[in-house]
Parts: structure tokens; sequence; C-alpha cells
């Protein structure tokens, strides 16, 4: 694991940028692009409230007309997985090269103890959702559906990760509810498909029995990281180069 790795704090921006420049740092981390290949965690949040979509997942037109009647916005990830809505929750992403992390399961592996070194430090005792519940089935949102990369509080889903590979890096794409959002989801969705992932799903606020503020949750995941991988942050600016990269991107990832 390389030990100095760049911390960046994007604050908060809308859904195509967001995903935007999570690609263009994947893409400047690749071997033949940077000689200098610090990995990356990067926290930021979402404004407006935004819906995104798994990389390959279909996405109803319907479901983007109410969106846009409720001042929601909608993208595409460069990562797998289902539909998540970004909304009072603490995103990061891991931007890392891939040498020395193993394949897309080690990895996940590697990053999730870290992640729940991070809960622990608040209090939340979190562990990778076991087999008999990473079934995704039809569902729709992502934390209706389990998977063997999440991690889960008492059974329940708490958190959400999804993986890109390019060029010998990888990105990961980690989203933390402090508080799901339930009636701007039955809005968009219906209430049966919020039933449906209130009962596989839990929040931190929940967790914790109060809600978290994002930087005392964002601090316990630096934390984590530090301690379990033996890494060190230097906090970052967003370069220039980096900075016109993920605006030219930005219609990639707009729906």
């Amino acid at each position: 694991m390389i030990p100095r790795w760049r911390l960046l704090d994007s604050g908060a921006g809308a859904g195509d940028w967001n995903m935007a420049l999570d690609r263009a740092l994947l893409d400047q981390l690749a071997p033949s692009r940077s000689r200098d290949p610090a990995p990356v965690l990067r926290f930021y949040s979402w404004d407006p409230p935004t819906l995104s979509f798994g990389r390959m997942q279909r996405v109803p037109e319907n479901l983007l007309r109410r969106c846009a009647g409720l001042g929601v916005g909608a993208v595409r990830r460069p990562t797998g997985g289902k539909a998540i809505l970004h909304h009072r929750e603490l995103t990061f992403s891991i931007i890392a090269p891939i040498a020395g992390l193993g394949g897309v399961l080690e990895s996940y592996r590697i990053f999730a103890q870290a992640i729940a070194a991070g809960l622990r430090r608040l209090g939340v005792e979190a562990t990778l959702c076991q087999p008999r519940q990473a079934a995704g089935g039809s569902a729709l949102l992502c934390f209706a559906a389990p998977a063997l990369c999440d991690l889960e509080v008492r059974g329940r889903k708490l958190l959400g990760s999804a993986q890109a590979r390019r060029g010998g890096a990888l990105l990961q794409q980690n989203s933390l509810p402090l508080v799901l959002s339930h009636e701007l989801k039955e809005a968009l969705l219906g209430a049966a498909a919020v039933e449906q992932e209130a009962r596989i799903a839990t929040d931190l606020g929940s967790a914790l029995g109060r809600e978290p503020s994002f930087d005392e949750v964002r601090e316990a995941i630096i934390a984590g990281f530090e301690s379990e991988l033996g890494v060190r942050f230097a906090p970052s600016a967003l370069a220039l180069e980096e900075f016109g990269a993920a605006e030219a991107l930005r219609p990639v990832f707009a729906l």
C-alpha cells in the first residue's frame, strides 16, 4: 500500500460534475498518465439532491421526468450497481493504483476493513454483507439490494460501494447515508420501493441513535484508513489539469 495519499475535499457540486471529477481523477492516476501515482481519498456532497444510476443500469424516462419536476438531479455513474438518491449522506471516492490490491473482491475487502475501522470510532460495528443477503434481485435502488462488497449493521445494509477499473487504476465510489431520505424517495419512486429499501437498509443516524455531522463522519473515515492501512493523508487542492478534464467529461454523465 502506497503510504502517502492525497486528501481532497471537493464540497458540494452538481451530479455531473461529481461523476466527471471522479472519472478525471481515475484517468490521471493511470500509470501511463502519472509519474506520481498517489492514491486519492475524495469527499464530496451533492447540490441539488441527485439520483445516480449504475453504469449499465436502465434509466426509466418517467423517472427522469419526476426528477426534473422535483428539482432532483439525475446522472449516470462511472461505476456499476443500482440507483442511489444522494441526499443527507457522506459520499467519498477512493482512486488508487490496482497494484497490491488484488482482484475486485479483495480490494473491496481491504477498503471495507478501513471504512469499518472508521465506523468503530463512532461506535458502530459494521461487517461485510453475508452471502445469504447478497441477492440483488430486480430492485431499482442500491440500498434495497445488498451485495458482498457492502457493509451492514445488525443485518441491514449501511454502506453501498461500486468500482470501475481503468488503465491500471481503480475508482471505488462509496455512499454512506446519514439519514435515508424516505419522503423524497417516495415522491420519486412510490411507497413500495421505499418499503422494500426500509426492510433491508439502515442509516448511520439509526445505528448511532442520533444524526452525526458530515465532518464527524469524515474525520472517522480518515482515521480508519490511517489506522487500518497505515497511510497518511496530505490535504490537496484540485489541479488545473484535473479541473479541465472534469469539465470536459461532464456531458458523459449528465442525464
